[in-house]
């Protein structure tokens, strides 16, 4: 490829000189929408930041409700455990601000200490009725929850299945089709051609077992002439 001159005037000025021609393609007129075809302006910033406020809020409250569903467990024995819990919490509120309380008066020091030991007491009661008992139970519910909602939802694929089978077995009978059981047009020729054929051959092997029997009997009766 020849090198371009630098020393032209073409390449020295900085202005364009020339210009782009338009194509043809966008001389042609542009042809009319359909009366059914609707077209929807660009949205603004401020639309889209709305809306993906409220996509953020309805996930956040599909979010809530599922955890509200899985953590209320309606049990009796959730319950019970929940109740004895916040009293057990509460007891260890009261006895802690008591000790406290007591602590100020003198001579109540062993009562302050005493009532401080039985708030300890209480607090680790609550810890373990929360994470050994209520967190035992909420998860078995969890769980159960779960595997009803995965049986349901596999009941009710199979159900949609077994109703598409059935309107394409509709389908098929309204419209003559043959049933996926029957054989098609090219299976019904093919298994006409071999019945054709097996019987023609079996008709030339009866042919052939009578001309023998009729050969050996034709032989027996031979031997008996030539005996007598």
């Amino acid at each position: 490829m020849s090198q371009r001159n630098p020393l032209n005037e073409r390449y020295q000025n900085e202005e364009r000189t020339g210009k782009t021609r338009k194509s043809a393609a966008s001389a042609k007129p542009t042809a009319k929408r359909a009366g059914t075809v609707r077209m929807e302006p660009p949205k603004t910033p401020k639309q889209k930041r709305a809306e993906a406020r409220e996509r953020r809020r309805k996930a956040d409250e599909k979010r809530f409700q599922t955890e509200k569903t899985l953590y209320n467990v309606p049990t009796p024995e959730y319950r019970r455990v929940r109740r004895t819990w916040w009293v057990v919490l509460i007891a260890a509120i009261v006895t802690t601000v008591a000790s406290f309380a007591l602590s100020q008066v003198e001579g109540m020091g062993a009562v302050s200490t005493a009532l401080l030991v039985v708030a300890y007491a209480l607090i680790l009661a609550a810890l373990y009725l929360d994470f050994a008992k209520a967190r035992k139970l909420r998860r078995e519910y969890q769980a159960r929850v779960l595997n009803d909602k995965s049986k349901a939802t596999r009941a009710q694929q199979k159900r949609q299945r077994a109703e598409a089978r059935e309107q394409q077995r509709a389908g098929a009978e309204a419209s003559g089709e043959p049933k996926p059981d029957e054989p098609t047009g090219l299976a019904k020729a093919f298994g006409f051609l071999r019945r054709g054929k097996t019987a023609p051959d079996a008709g030339q092997h009866d042919g052939k077992a009578d001309e023998k029997t009729s050969s050996a009997a034709t032989g027996q009766a031979g031997d008996k002439g030539e005996g007598k």
